[in-house]
């Protein structure tokens, strides 16, 4: 059986988180255990209910998305944090890779993207639509790493930017999972990058992966 996964919805619009709330609690994997129509109040129900994931609006009224990603990485256990963005909101895009969400996920799209980028997150994949791509290629100075990647840890960035987490790279690759999160952590070292998400967009700059669109 799946683990139920536990989810805290950040989201000031009333209307909207409800309907968040009313499609995640009837799949039978998901359960969301709170929601809070602000920053401050996201950051008290993620410290105190502990969840798995925590879904946020970028745009707050009294801060932003951001400031709960943050508040998130302190919390033991860590939940995943995933944004939710405008269709090209740089901002957002740049708020997400900082404060080490797991990835955004834009309004423009269906639910259906929602819950599955949910359940990609929980599983250790970095999440991101290709219709953001644009605001990312534009982030950065886009400057190559000093030390290059290897030929296997090139392939690597390529299957996390496929959205795969680490068992699933390693039942590809035919490598231990441990060896698989070596490489990872190599990457990430090399590309300066807080997470696989920023790793993930710093690739899509320097082109040594390919998004596929969806």
């Amino acid at each position: 059986m799946n683990q139920t996964l536990r989810i805290v919805l950040v989201e000031d619009h009333e209307m909207v988180s409800a309907g968040f709330a009313a499609v995640m609690n009837g799949e039978e994997d998901l359960e969301v255990v709170g929601i809070a129509e602000n920053a401050t109040r996201g950051v008290e129900l993620v410290r105190t209910l502990r969840p798995d994931i925590v879904v946020t609006d970028f745009h707050l009224p009294d801060g932003n998305g951001g400031d709960v990603a943050s508040e998130a990485q302190g919390v033991d256990p860590q939940p995943a944090v995933l944004m939710i963005t405008g269709v090209d909101d740089r901002t957002a895009v740049e708020s997400a890779l900082s404060t080490g969400c797991a990835g955004f996920v834009s309004k423009g799209r269906g639910i259906d993207e929602l819950l599955d980028a949910v359940r990609s997150v929980s599983r250790g994949a970095a999440v991101f639509p290709a219709n953001l791509l644009v605001a990312v290629t534009a982030m950065g100075d886009g400057k190559a790493p000093e030390d290059p990647l290897t030929a296997r840890e090139s392939e690597i960035l390529q299957l996390l930017a496929d959205a795969n987490n680490a068992d699933e790279i390693a039942a590809t690759l035919f490598l231990s999972v441990h060896t698989v999160r070596n490489h990872i952590r190599a990457v990430l070292a090399k590309l300066g990058a807080r997470s696989q998400l920023e790793a993930v967009v710093f690739g899509v700059r320097q082109r040594l992966v390919t998004i596929r669109d969806a």
